[in-house]
């Protein structure tokens, strides 16, 4: 099992060659938080799905739309059509995720992956790029699923470390079993003496990240 260690924590907290990147795009959410415009809705599928790599034009199907094209004739119409601006009101309210909101904001991603995911859409599961895309809008909320993140999370909290089921209703379950997980995780971390702030979302994404990579160090070597 991977340990958590007071230097790795440290590291995840501490700043990261990619926080200007990170830092374009949570201002671009921030200054278009709405998706009416289609250029802003453009921008910002573009600009996270490509820096995170999970590309919404990456589909089942690629029919009569590619390229440019994809992002124009249908991620923008479509994306305007479905009024999600109105699904996201709710999040608003919150500040943090925790246990009494977590409900609402699983809701909200599995939302949000149904629309993206759908056959006449991209055919395929959009659940990593629903988190991240959403993250960046909300980057208190929305903890960043992708298969490193799961894996990583998987390393830290041994078998008999199972999170109970704090979320009641049922959602896309994958995504609900690793919010539990980061939630009981985040809390183990805030606990400890040597952690004085809050371990936002992004903190735990550097820490599954880091150790990810030594874990695929560790194997190659």
């Amino acid at each position: 099992m991977a340990k958590i260690t007071p230097q790795r924590l440290k590291k995840a907290a501490a700043p990261r060659p990619w926080d200007i990147g990170n830092r374009t795009l949570y201002d671009l959410c921030k200054k278009h938080p709405k998706h009416t415009d289609e250029q802003e809705i453009i921008a910002k599928f573009w600009l996270i799905g490509r820096a995170y790599a999970a590309a919404i034009e990456r589909r089942k199907e690629k029919g009569i739309h590619s390229g440019n094209d994809f992002y124009t004739k249908k991620v923008a119409p479509r994306i305007k059509k479905a009024g999600i601006d109105k699904t996201l009101e709710p999040l608003k309210s919150f500040k943090r995720i925790n246990d009494k909101n977590a409900d609402k904001i699983i809701e909200i991603h599995r939302k949000l992956t149904e629309l993206l995911s759908d056959d006449s859409f991209t055919g395929l599961e959009k659940r990593s790029l629903a988190s991240k895309y959403l993250h960046f809008h909300f980057p208190n909320l929305y903890f960043i699923y992708d298969s490193r993140a799961k894996k990583a999370i998987g390393k830290i909290l041994t078998r008999s470390e199972t999170p109970k089921t704090l979320i009641k209703k049922e959602h896309d379950t994958e995504y609900k079993k690793f919010v539990e997980k980061c939630l009981y995780l985040r809390s183990k971390i805030e606990s400890r003496p040597d952690i004085k702030s809050p371990f936002t979302p992004r903190h735990l994404d550097n820490l599954l990240l880091d150790i990810a990579a030594a874990e695929a160090k560790n194997r190659g070597s």
